[in-house]
């Protein structure tokens, strides 16, 4: 479904992209949640890097313009997971994704079912 705008709902968007994790093996899923994983700040790289951006994405928190390439925590990921923390009342808003951020998205995915789409 489209809004007024024409614009797809975050959530079915999420959804879609969800669902299309659904091929990726059992391991391979778990291996890139990163509600278990290391706490990600400035600087932070990696795969975990480009799950949590890609999540951001998705939700409408970043948007990463084109020839940007993900897996690197910047000013831009950090503004976005400070904009998912005030969205989920995560105090402080500061953008670092620690355990009390994982913990929010934990409870914010396990009430949509999103945990099991992901393999977490």
């Amino acid at each position: 479904m489209t809004n007024k705008k024409g614009i797809m709902g975050v959530g079915l968007v999420f959804a879609i992209a969800l669902a299309m994790l659904v091929s990726v093996p059992q391991a391979k899923a778990a291996e890139n949640n990163i509600l278990v994983g290391s706490n990600l700040t400035i600087g932070s790289t990696g795969q975990n890097v480009v799950v949590l951006q890609g999540l951001m994405s998705e939700l409408g928190y970043l948007d990463i313009p084109l020839g940007v390439s993900m897996g690197y925590y910047g000013t831009m990921t950090k503004n976005a997971v400070a904009r998912y923390q005030a969205a989920q009342l995560v105090s402080p808003a500061v953008g670092y994704f620690g355990p009390i951020t994982k913990n929010a998205m934990q409870t914010q995915f396990a009430s949509h079912n999103w945990l099991t789409i992901l393999g977490w």
